[in-house]
């Protein structure tokens, strides 16, 4: 019996998500240069030509990594802004989170997409653009306002927000990039990282 369209839009889908979660592992492991669809292809059990029947080329893929890893960042800043708790309860609610995932999953990769999309110069020019858009929101400009809302209510130091929240995304990404590099990496508790804005 043939598929009907729902089954085809749905396959499609789902076709495209094993592209992109192969070719996620691929630009870990060998960043944008480096990485050939056809390694994608091999990592997704799909014919090299399927690929392209999904996405033109690996520029694509890449970006829509980059693009998905920033909404992802926002995202979970967002979620914090609701949770019912102070400016650094907030923060501390989105620090267990970030931490956790660190620990599970594909979430870690796109912690490393992203330190190659904003440090490499060989990144498509597709990145280059929306890393400068109007459309991306740096995590770091996105947890600014928590960070002053907390000063206001002197539960955060009065420090410069800029230099808080870069301190605190440098912690972050320091120990994804050890957990990259060391699995038994040992996670720390939120408490410790959000010292820095006491």
């Amino acid at each position: 019996m043939p598929r009907t369209e729902s089954q085809n839009l749905e396959l499609r889908e789902q076709r495209r998500e094993e592209i992109l979660n192969a070719a996620l592992k691929v630009f870990s492991r060998r960043g944008m240069v480096a990485t050939k669809i056809s390694e994608i292809a091999k990592e997704a059990n799909l014919s090299h030509g399927l690929v392209y029947h999904y996405f033109k080329s690996k520029e694509e893929i890449f970006t829509l990594l980059v693009q998905r890893a920033s909404e992802s960042s926002v995202q979970i800043i967002e979620q914090a802004h609701l949770q019912g708790e102070t400016p650094l309860g907030k923060i501390k609610w989105m620090t267990e989170q970030i931490l956790q995932s660190l620990s599970e999953g594909q979430q870690i990769l796109l912690f490393l997409i992203m330190i190659q999309a904003s440090t490499s110069d060989a990144i498509p020019e597709e990145v280059k653009q929306f890393l400068t858009s109007q459309e991306f929101k740096s995590p770091v400009s996105c947890l600014m306002p928590l960070i002053i809302e907390g000063q206001q209510c002197n539960e955060i130091i009065q420090e410069n927000p800029l230099k808080l929240a870069v301190s605190y995304y440098a912690f972050i990404q320091g120990f994804a990039i050890n957990k990259l590099q060391w699995a038994q990496c040992p996670i720390p508790e939120a408490e410790l990282i959000i010292k820095i804005f006491k």
